[in-house]
């Protein structure tokens, strides 16, 4: 592999004009300003940090998975009779102390907007590794999640009236975090891949041509889900993602990447070749992995949104963002004066698990080992049990090869009511006949980027199907046991049967 020098790297482009009316009055806090000083012999009484002698926590520990080479894992056989896992003992002191990462004196501390310092690190140096940004000034900021990162992402980049483009089905919070600040939103069709890459540029290219784009600036924000993508499970192909980031360049935008899904990659390193430069040439990364949108970046104009949510534990409420420098000072900013940083029994945990016991290895190790194999395998038990127990001419789904979802088809059109009723009739009996015979999934309409009715009560499920076209439902394989699966696909076969010969 050849290593690129990061002097060699271009500089990140200058997107300051990118930035909303409150962002850029943004300024860093005063008092936070002051932390720079207290180092050395530096005698401070200045801010009004709570001694720690006042915490009544002596020290934090938890029993983990080893990750340490030879250690005995893989908890992820679909079978009832499940490996012994290996374990080890996190412990996070009350002061510093020798041989530890942090201390609860630190971690529960008031702090910079940026994270404790060792957890950032380790997040920095696990982003070098895996994806190897194409540019110089670049940087890692923590969050409490990706839903936290892509509120203050979006605050930092649109003002009131601006539009963000997304998929045409899309995760449901992202356009719910907007809507009440007064952002909209234009779907991008898509295809078994994600967001075409066609559609994005020539709605771009085309943008003024109708009577309701006439008055309306040309959105400058992308929001994608290019791995595993809630709720479609597509996932983008390197071609894909090079000409997404080619059009983002043709017409300056900025992209936010939310990855949640990205080491839930289930064909991972199958029939592909790692190129010199650690990235990609069609194939994959250094851990075997599609290329992420950040890795392809050498403007600096791509965001990415991590979390350990899906890795580690959504409790946690730890993720991180990765971006040019200038915009990781925004967000440490607007960090300073709300959240200040995610939890410190959270990120003191986290460091002295992934710093002193796994290390990068063997966070890559659970990643690959634990987390990929056990969703892949979940995976493969629902399809089989759709395709054991529900009849295929009423319903179908692409496999996914990534995330954490299927997205199921309803063929409406051989239903003998089909073009007499409305589809969403249709739909909604139909989820009503699985609520009928207790088996619960999504309603597609859900995800769609149509406008809602006013009068429309979201929570009213059985008496609402918000959108006429849309004939999907959405099943997840990530919690259920493998038990459950395959009766709630022998209910849902019941419920599709009947609800077509009604």
């Amino acid at each position: 592999m050849v290593v690129i020098e990061s002097s060699q790297l271009p500089m990140a482009q200058d997107f300051s004009s990118f930035l909303s009316l409150e962002a850029a009055a943004r300024k860093k806090s005063p008092l936070k300003g002051l932390l720079r000083f207290m180092k050395g012999d530096m005698l401070s009484l200045g801010g009004g940090l709570p001694h720690p002698s006042t915490f009544p926590f002596l020290s934090l520990s938890a029993e983990i998975t080893a990750m340490r080479p030879g250690a005995v894992n893989g908890d992820t056989a679909p079978v009832k009779a499940k490996v012994a896992r290996a374990t080890e003992l996190v412990t996070v002191p009350h002061a510093p102390q020798a041989g530890k990462i942090e201390s609860l004196t630190t971690s529960l501390q008031y702090g910079m907007g940026t994270g404790i310092t060792s957890l950032r690190e380790f997040c920095k140096e696990h982003i070098n590794r895996v994806h190897c940004p194409k540019y110089q000034d670049w940087d890692v900021m923590l969050s409490a999640g990706n839903t936290d990162a892509y509120a203050k992402v979006v605050a930092m980049l649109c003002n009131r009236g601006d539009k963000i483009l997304v998929e045409e089905w899309t995760y449901p919070t992202a356009l719910e975090t907007i809507e009440p600040l007064g952002i909209g939103h234009v779907a991008v069709k898509m295809d078994e891949e994600g967001m075409s890459a066609v559609a994005l540029k020539d709605l771009l290219d085309n943008w003024g041509s109708t009577p309701e784009q006439a008055n309306e600036a040309k959105p400058r924000v992308v929001y994608l889900i290019p791995t595993g993508q809630n709720p479609t499970g597509a996932t983008m192909s390197v071609q894909r993602r090079r000409d997404i980031i080619q059009v983002a360049q043709e017409h300056n935008l900025i992209l936010i990447e939310d990855d949640p899904y990205y080491y839930l990659q289930f064909s991972a390193g199958r029939d592909q070749q790692q190129s010199d430069n650690g990235a990609i040439d069609g194939g994959t990364n250094a851990i075997g992995l599609m290329p992420s949108l950040l890795s392809l970046d050498t403007d600096g104009r791509v965001i990415r949104l991590d979390t350990f949510s899906k890795t580690l534990a959504p409790g946690c409420r730890v993720g991180y963002v990765s971006m040019n420098a200038h915009f990781c000072a925004i967000i440490q900013y607007h960090n300073e004066v709300t959240t200040q940083q995610p939890s410190g029994f959270s990120q003191g945990l986290l460091a002295e698990m992934l710093v002193s016991h796994w290390g990068q290895e063997g966070y890559t190790r659970y990643l690959t080992e634990n987390v990929r194999t056990e969703y892949l395998n979940r995976c493969q038990h629902l399809q089989t049990s759709f395709r054991k127990h529900v009849n295929g001419n009423l319903a179908s789904f692409i496999e996914p090869s990534a995330g954490m979802f299927i997205w199921i088809k309803i063929h409406l059109e051989r239903h003998h009511r089909f073009g007499a009723v409305s589809d969403s009739v249709l739909m909604l009996d139909l989820f009503n006949k699985c609520v009928e015979n207790n088996v619960l999934m999504v309603p597609g309409w859900q995800f769609s980027c149509k406008p809602k009715p006013a009068d429309m009560d979201p929570a009213d499920l059985l008496n609402v199907w918000a959108d006429d076209q849309c004939t999907y439902l959405r099943a997840t394989f990530a919690y259920a046991t493998f038990e459950q699966m395959e009766e709630a696909m022998v209910r849902f076969g019941h419920s599709l049967d009947a609800a077509f010969s009604k």
